[in-house]
């Protein structure tokens, strides 16, 4: 709900309402204003309008961060309730 926080494992999922903080190893959700950080292979990440998505993509040999990146949804460059992962540094759109 809002305000809300939430967390979860190895390839789980978590979601936060509106003003709510979700982390993760899987994939992440939070609604407008919030903050969310998965980090792991193969993540992804979606916020609402004004969300902080943070991304730390893992290497396969030791779980260290290969490459990592803040973004904010701002409705141009990064979309509302889409789904993001990281692929060159860079946030691309991936299917749900």
């Amino acid at each position: 709900g809002w305000y809300g926080a939430a967390t979860a494992g190895e390839y789980g999922a978590a979601t936060a309402g509106w003003y709510g903080a979700a982390t993760s190893r899987g994939s992440v959700s939070v609604g407008e204003n919030g903050c969310g950080l998965v980090r792991g292979e193969n993540v992804k990440i979606k916020g609402g309008m004004s969300a902080i998505l943070v991304i730390a993509v893992e290497n396969d040999e030791d779980c260290g961060i290969k490459e990592w990146k803040a973004i904010v949804v701002d409705g141009e460059n990064i979309k509302p309730d889409t789904w993001y992962t990281l692929k060159d540094g860079k946030p691309v759109e991936v299917d749900k």
